[in-house]
């Protein structure tokens, strides 16, 4: 069953860089949301940690340059992942996140991807500041 984001106020957004696997994305706030489809899953019928990762990488890199601005070039340059719970198909899942610390040159954020109130990875990063292309 198909959930339908925008009843609940989500907007679909397409980033630069998602691989097309992953899309649509959506937004709300701060929050990015991500629709768990059969073709993510893996022979155990969940989700596959990789389409999480991504989706997580990519939730908490759009997170950080709203932070920054969204002038800056960003590179994920570290990214720690904690399994918590299975993801299923058909489950739209919820990313979100924060900053805890900035400097001029990285920042660092912690996030959570959840389906309703059940936390389903847990991660935490750092992310590079880069100058724009000359």
């Amino acid at each position: 069953m198909s959930h339908d984001p925008t009843t609940e106020g989500w907007r679909q957004i397409v980033p630069s860089g998602l691989p097309e696997t992953a899309n649509p994305l959506w937004q709300r706030g701060t929050e990015y949301g991500f629709q768990a489809r059969a073709d993510h899953a893996n022979g155990r019928g969940v989700i596959h940690g990789g389409i999480l990762a991504t989706f997580m990488d990519h939730s908490l890199g759009l997170m950080v340059r709203a932070a920054t601005g969204g002038g800056m070039n960003l590179a994920t340059i570290q990214l720690d992942l904690h399994y918590l719970a299975a993801a299923m198909p058909g489950q739209f899942l919820v990313g979100s996140g924060e900053i805890t610390r900035q400097t001029r040159s990285v920042v660092f954020v912690r996030g959570t991807l959840r389906h309703g109130d059940t936390a389903v990875l847990a991660a935490t990063g750092i992310w590079k500041l880069l100058a724009p292309p000359r």
